[in-house]
C-alpha cells in the first residue's frame, strides 16, 4: 500500500513537472513573436543612424580637405607667379617641382571626389592615409614657398 501511495504522488509530480515546464501557449509564442519583431525594428533602425552618421561623417571630412586642396592650389598658383621673375635654369627646376606638388594636389582630389563608402575599418585607413598624404603634401607646399621667399 505505501508503495502504490509513494508510485501514484510520484507519477503525479513528473506529470504536472511536465505539464507545467512545456509552456505551448500560444500567448507565449505570441508575446515572443512581438519581443523579436521589436528588437528587428531596433536594430534597423540603429542600422539607419550608422549610416546617416557614417555618410555625415564622409560628407564633413570632405569638406574640409576640398577646403584644403583649394588652399593648396592657391599657394602654388602663387609660386608659380613668383617664379616667374627667376633665371631660366632656376625657374625651370621650380617648374618641375610645382607640377609635381600640383599633381600631387590634383590626385588627392580625385581621390576624395572618387572614394566609395564601405566598411567602417576600410574608411578609418582610408582617412588616416588620406591625411597623411595631405600632410605631406602641404610641407613640400611649405618647403617650396620658403625656399623661394630665401632667394
Amino acid at each position: 500500500m505505501k508503495t502504490f501511495i509513494i508510485k501514484t504522488i510520484l507519477t503525479t509530480s513528473i506529470i504536472g513537472l511536465f505539464m507545467t515546464s512545456c509552456n505551448n501557449s500560444p500567448t507565449a509564442k505570441e508575446e515572443d513573436v512581438k519581443e523579436a519583431t521589436q528588437d528587428l525594428i531596433d536594430a534597423e533602425a540603429d542600422l539607419d543612424q550608422a549610416e546617416y552618421d557614417s555618410i555625415s561623417d564622409f560628407n564633413t571630412f570632405k569638406e574640409s580637405i576640398q577646403l584644403k586642396l583649394v588652399e593648396n592650389q592657391n599657394v602654388i598658383d602663387d609660386l608659380k607667379l613668383k617664379i616667374t621673375s627667376k633665371g631660366k635654369v632656376e625657374r625651370d627646376i621650380d617648374e618641375v617641382e610645382i607640377n609635381k606638388l600640383e599633381k600631387r594636389n590634383t590626385d588627392l582630389r580625385l581621390k576624395i571626389e572618387n572614394y566609395e563608402q564601405g566598411p567602417a575599418q576600410k574608411w578609418a585607413l582610408f582617412k588616416v592615409d588620406f591625411n597623411n598624404e595631405l600632410d605631406d603634401l602641404g610641407k613640400s607646399i611649405s618647403e617650396m614657398a620658403d625656399r623661394n621667399k630665401k632667394k
